[in-house]
């Protein structure tokens, strides 16, 4: 972090000095969702159980499959964008359609290890083009009969229904995903993720006075995107106003940013305190804004807290 204001901040609060209240304005869950419920139904089920406005969730998953589900919480919503290209991890099983041999098994393993090649299902809701995605990892953790039990890493946006047809295809034997579960998107794992009753429980402790369990569940937006090593931008406490009605950030209100930020970058403003005020887009990059002492540094796209 480079500081470029030598300037005493008071304006706002710590996150970390957040009531559980302010905590659920500006907060996110790492939900396990059940199969059963989309994961539309599964935000909504944490909206209504924690009386909020409004809550949305990052990286569909379809009813069928169970785990890590990140759920934005009121104004949280409005940084989803920074969500959307998180590396997912599941845990399946696909069922083949005939006998195969281990090696040949591992061997269509490696094959679509890598850049392949995927059209969106039919049932999908984004355009049904021909697109590439990565697979960055992906390997049998056992074998019994005609059931394989897989681990695979990959770009958002990887079906892995369609990942486990191709397999069978290209075995000779035909295949499908039988069962899956997400055991990772982006930082946020398995071990953090909390069931919907766990949930209910927090916020009946919440409502008889007894807060902390709920406050242990959610997390502050600003902790989260720490934790996806977003890049940061602290603005100066003059400018706080100005960029919270919608103004860009120019450079005399930048008093601080990470070394690294290059053009078009998405990045996060933050208060001297740590607060999330919103989030824009680079138009400068960090050396850039050192060696200038006016222009637009940063285009605000959405606000998330106003000052």
């Amino acid at each position: 972090m480079i500081r470029l204001l030598k300037e005493k901040f008071e304006k706002g609060v710590k996150p970390s000095k957040r009531s559980v209240e302010e905590k659920l304005k500006f907060g996110v869950i790492v939900l396990d969702k059940p199969v059963g419920p989309t994961s539309h139904e599964a935000a909504s089920f944490v909206k209504k159980i924690l009386h909020l406005k409004k809550a949305g969730h990052t990286g569909t998953l379809d009813y069928n499959v169970s785990g890590v589900l990140v759920v934005l919480l009121e104004n949280s919503c409005k940084t989803a964008v920074l969500f959307k290209n998180n590396v997912k991890t599941y845990v399946g099983v696909l069922k083949l359609g005939g006998e195969v041999e281990r090696e040949k098994l591992e061997e269509a393993v490696r094959m679509f290890t890598g850049d392949i090649y995927q059209k969106p299902p039919v049932a999908s809701a984004v355009a049904k083009k021909l697109r590439v995605r990565r697979v960055y990892d992906f390997k049998i953790l056992e074998k019994k009969g005609l059931k394989v039990l897989f681990k695979a890493r990959v770009e958002s946006g990887t079906y892995i229904r369609t990942l486990c047809f191709h397999v069978g295809e290209f075995l000779g034997v035909g295949g499908e995903m039988e069962e899956l579960r997400r055991v990772e998107s982006g930082p946020f794992k398995e071990s953090q993720a909390v069931i919907l009753q766990k949930l209910v429980d927090a916020e009946w402790l919440y409502s008889q006075g007894k807060g902390e369990r709920l406050s242990e569940i959610v997390l502050n937006i600003e902790d989260a995107l720490k934790m996806m090593k977003v890049k940061k931008v602290i603005a100066s406490d003059y400018a706080l106003h100005s960029i919270s009605s919608g103004a860009d950030l120019a450079v005399p209100g930048v008093a601080g940013l990470d070394e690294s930020i290059n053009r078009n970058d998405i990045v996060g403003v933050f208060t001297g305190k740590g607060e999330l005020v919103c989030i824009g887009k680079a138009l400068m990059s960090s050396s850039e804004v050192l060696k200038s002492k006016k222009g637009i540094a940063i285009d605000v796209e959405r606000v998330v807290h106003s000052f």
